[in-house]
Formats: structure tokens, C-alpha cells, sequence
């Protein structure tokens, strides 16, 4: 995958940053785990030192929900506001320093990005956020997917797998499981 500064392309095809930097706003619902962004609360890039792009009242808030050196299993909700419903509140917490994860928040915090006209202007404008979206999600879903020894269904999305070999796909691909708040099939 090639990066360039006014669009991205992947075999050939151009994907508008407009679009690439919409995705994130699908966490205006669901939840992450505390493991995903601790660091954030008390030793951001090793500074020993919380991340200076959070609201204190809402670093306050996640050190009580994920204390530090808990086992990271407690479940935040990206968005305080409106946690399970898809809207511009994703938007709007950006601007107030209210991003869960560091890498929503640098949309808004990044100094001169081009991102933070996007973020502004979704924040005020959902119907443009909900087009922008519904665009995306439609190329997300036209992105060629890798079948066959191409491809891996990951254990942990994050991770690729150490040997594909070693999963079992055929009880992989019927698992359900259900974590609290959390519901997530395989």
C-alpha cells in the first residue's frame, strides 16, 4: 500500500482522505479494554506522564475505570456521551479532548492536520458524517480480500498469527462469544 499527501491508493485505486479519516467514527459506539489504551492515562511515550491531549476531567474518569496496573480487562465505551448509538458525538468529544484512543484524537490534536476541518465539520454536520460514512463503509467493503494461503483469519486482530497452521478454521468460523458487553463473532 502506497501513502501519498491527497489520497491513498491500493492496487491502482485511489481511496479520498475524506473518506480514510471517516472510519474512526464508527467508535461513536461499542467499547475498548483498558489494555488498548493505558499507557494514554499514565506513562504516555514514556513520560511517566498522562497524555497532555485529554480532558483532566476525562482522564479522571478512564484512571477510576482502569486503574493503574490493572489487569486491563474492564471495558470503556469510546464515547461518554452517547455510547451506543452511531452519530456526530465522536466528533464533538475530539474537540473536547475526549477521544479514547490516541489515534482518534490526533485527527483533532494534531497541529495543522487536514483532519481537523473534517472533524469540525462532521461535528456540526451529521448528515455529512452519515454520507461520508456510508461511502466508506462501501470501499471498505470492495477492498480485495486475501482467501486461501493469502490469507489468515487472525486469532487477535491486532496480531497476524504466528503460523496460520495452527488454527483450527473449522471451529474458528463458528465461534460466538459473549464478554459482558461485549459480542464478537468469528
Amino acid at each position: 500500500m502506497e501513502f501519498s499527501p491527497k489520497n491513498i491508493t491500493r492496487d491502482g485505486e485511489e481511496y479520498d482522505l475524506l473518506i480514510c479519516f471517516n472510519i474512526p467514527g464508527a467508535h461513536s459506539f461499542g467499547r475498548a479494554r483498558c489494555s488498548l489504551f493505558v499507557d494514554r492515562l499514565y506513562n504516555f511515550s514514556n513520560t511517566g506522564k498522562p497524555d497532555p491531549t485529554l480532558d483532566i476531567t476525562y482522564l479522571q474518569q478512564l484512571q477510576k475505570q482502569c486503574p493503574k496496573n490493572g489487569p486491563g480487562d474492564n471495558c470503556v465505551n469510546f464515547d461518554p456521551t452517547t455510547p451506543d448509538t452511531l452519530d456526530k458525538n465522536f466528533y464533538n468529544n475530539l474537540r473536547v479532548k475526549k477521544g479514547l484512543l490516541q489515534s482518534d484524537q490526533e485527527l483533532f490534536s494534531t497541529p495543522n492536520a487536514d483532519t481537523t476541518s473534517i472533524v469540525n465539520n462532521f461535528a456540526i454536520n451529521q448528515s455529512a458524517f452519515f454520507e461520508s460514512f456510508k461511502k466508506a463503509m462501501i470501499k471498505m467493503g470492495n477492498i480485495g480480500v486475501l482467501t486461501g494461503q493469502k490469507g489468515e483469519i487472525r486469532k487477535q486482530c491486532n496480531f497476524v498469527n504466528k503460523k496460520s497452521s495452527e488454527l483450527d478454521l473449522a471451529t474458528l468460523t463458528s465461534i460466538e462469544s459473549f464478554d459482558g458487553d461485549m459480542v464478537s463473532s468469528i
